[in-house]
């Protein structure tokens, strides 16, 4: 071998050794390093120093010494240097990532709100309440998980990135896709799914591009490809949160002047409306023979509703913050243009939705002196025509309705069954009967209008002249040949149920104050079969034990007419059955005074009914008049 090449074989052993020895240093300060960790400084320093004996330059080495002494002179620990440690170490990254999140999750949402109105058409069906609320949910997740995971990971890199990342990415992003567009498709009823083309596009193209990326391109190093798999899933979320927002049923409501200014009463005024419109429905032909009790026509949850405030300085503010609500779905804005004219506009998602200009002549509403009372009604007619537009759209609410579909209808008819809708004079009854008979000629098939109409009509005789069995026939011909009564009223879909049980308690009460014989051969054996199974029905529909409602509403006209309805049974029995001796004298409906006022005056009209009879002695009929006085004597503050 040549001189030469054994100095260069030296020279390679050379390196060899100190590339050797510079590796072993770096070890002993990675345990050293560890060393500090677990708190055993002393075997730490011995690392440092055999480190600095294999390699003299180590930067490493001569940091973890300079640490160790720093750490040897620091002062014991106290409560104020471990929760500055806390703060430091902790609060402070966790703050900023909280931070970071909350403001990325609000600007994912306001995103998804400005895409409500691309993705959702103006007249698109609101989808199910179940499948719009799991893709709600699925959106918000998307988001919030985007929010956080983009400053988690440059924050705290929590993995490093592989293939088999990529590979679940991938199956994640195909999944929600898929699984999205498989809710779109069975949400959408007959053709309408064609409404929600850019909804689908929108998937089909983030799945088309994004699994590609992630998975086809070679060039793309691990970090960008799960780069590509975040900002799929987050434009996921935006598509379903933006999809399901733009079908909030939440209204805000403005009623404005002529110039422009809010008028803060007419706005709380129509918000009162439209969560109570129809409330105010009077009683039936007579007070004492007519069901207690009203339901809603409208069935919008008050915390979907709100109105714009007013004011000077905190109204343009407060309209700013409502302008950027992304869930705040539909908006009306009433113009008050003079006393007898209003204009409505509605919009959906930023978009116009429907408008509307009308005045008191185009509803057939007399002159009214009291300017209040005028602004009240035209205040209720755009009420119904905001409701009966939001009904188009969210067909949950057409089960108050009870078949409305014209606005103008529903507004006669609930000015017209209104108490404080009308003035109190002579002419009353005969406007309430003319607003109603035009409420029926706008929309034929409004149940309610129908039915009011009839009650209004024999309500406009004197009390003596009334043919009650006549009034009880109309009622349940028109009943008989209503949807009240077939499919869409079956237990399932409360909506029917108020105007139901309502018909048919009235149906019961006026032939029994009809029935002028009190020999039961003498009336109609069909009729009174009828009269039986509908009085069999008001009770079914009233026991609780029997039909268990769901609704607040119905579930208190239930608890107010259960006792009613078993009265009627007991009452139709007493007129139609017959009675032994001993069991007659020994009836009474009760015991210890009525629960109310009202079953006490339906209790002494059953006693009267039984002492009518022919077939019963005279002390007989004696004792169930002193029943019906002894009731009749505790009723007598509802006269």
């Amino acid at each position: 071998m040549k001189p030469i090449d054994g100095d260069q074989q030296c020279a390679v052993d050379g390196l060899r050794l100190v590339a050797k020895a510079r590796q072993d240093a770096a070890e002993l300060v990675t345990a050293g390093q560890l060393m500090i960790r677990s708190g055993h400084l002393a075997a730490a320093e011995d690392k440092f120093r055999a480190a600095l004996r294999l390699d003299a330059a180590s930067a490493a080495a001569a940091a973890g010494i300079a640490r160790l002494s720093d750490l040897k002179n620091r002062p014991l620990p106290t409560a104020v240097s471990n929760s500055d440690r806390f703060y430091r170490d902790w609060a402070l990254p966790l703050g900023r990532l909280i931070v970071v999140a909350a403001i990325g999750m609000l600007i994912l949402y306001a995103l998804a709100g400005l895409c409500s109105r691309w993705l959702v058409k103006v007249d698109a069906v609101a989808w199910p309440a179940g499948i719009r609320h799991t893709m709600g949910s699925a959106g918000a997740f998307l988001l919030f998980a985007a929010a956080v995971m983009a400053p988690l990971f440059a924050m705290f890199s929590p993995f490093t990135p592989t293939w088999t990342q990529c590979w679940v990415g991938a199956l994640v992003i195909a999944l929600v896709g898929i699984g999205a567009g498989a809710l779109v498709l069975c949400a959408a009823r007959g053709d309408d799914w064609r409404r929600w083309r850019a909804l689908l596009l929108s998937l089909d193209v983030v799945i088309l591009l994004g699994i590609p990326a992630v998975l086809l391109i070679s060039a793309l190093s691990y970090d960008v490809r799960l780069m590509f798999v975040h900002i799929a899933l987050t434009v996921i979320g935006v598509l379903l949160t933006a999809a399901a927002l733009g079908q909030n049923l939440r209204l805000q409501v403005e009623v404005q002047q002529s110039d422009g200014s809010v008028n803060a009463a007419s706005s709380d005024y129509l918000l009162a409306r439209m969560q109570g419109l129809g409330t105010e429905t009077r009683r039936s032909l007579r007070k004492s023979t007519s069901t207690p009790g009203t339901t809603p026509l409208s069935q919008i949850p008050v915390e979907e509703l709100s109105a714009l405030p007013a004011g000077k300085f905190v109204g343009p503010l407060i309209r700013l913050f409502y302008a950027l609500r992304p869930d705040l779905t539909w908006r009306a804005r009433v113009t008050l243009v003079d006393g007898n004219r209003v204009a409505i506009n509605l919009s959906r998602n930023g978009q116009h939705a429907a408008s509307a200009v009308f005045s008191r002549p185009d509803l057939h509403l007399p002159k009214d002196p009291d300017q209040e009372r005028a602004k009240a009604q035209m205040l209720t007619g755009a009420a119904a025509f905001i409701l009966v537009q939001l009904s188009a759209v969210h067909q949950k609410l057409q089960e108050g309705l009870y078949g409305a579909s014209q606005w103008k209808s529903v507004a006669l008819q609930v000015i017209a069954s209104s108490k404080s809708l009308l003035a109190e004079d002579e002419t009353r009854n005969a406007t309430k009967v003319g607003l109603l008979a035009k409420a029926v000629d706008e929309d034929p098939q409004n149940e309610l209008a129908q039915f009011e109409y009839v009650w209004a009509a024999y309500g406009l005789q004197l009390h003596e002249e009334t043919d009650f069995g006549g009034f009880a026939r109309a009622i349940y011909a028109q009943y008989d040949r209503s949807e009240v009564s077939k499919e869409k009223a079956l237990d399932g879909d409360e909506g029917w149920m108020p105007l139901k049980i309502r018909i048919l308690y009235s149906i019961v009460t006026q032939w029994l104050n009809g029935y002028g014989s009190v020999d039961a051969g003498d009336a109609d054996r069909t009729e009174q079969g009828k009269i039986r199974d509908y009085a069999a029905e008001l009770d079914r529909l009233c026991d609780p034990s029997k039909v268990a409602w769901k609704g607040k509403e119905l579930q208190h006209q239930q608890a107010v007419m259960h006792p009613l309805a078993r009265n009627l049974l007991d009452s139709l029995k007493a007129l139609l059955d017959p009675l032994k001796e001993g069991q007659v004298t020994a009836i009474h409906s009760h015991e210890g005074p009525p629960a109310s006022p009202r079953l006490a005056y339906d209790h002494a009209c059953t006693h009267m009914l039984i002492a009518r009879r022919t077939d019963l002695s005279a002390e007989a009929r004696q004792q169930q008049m002193k029943y019906a006085i002894e009731d009749l004597r505790y009723a007598i503050v509802a006269a």
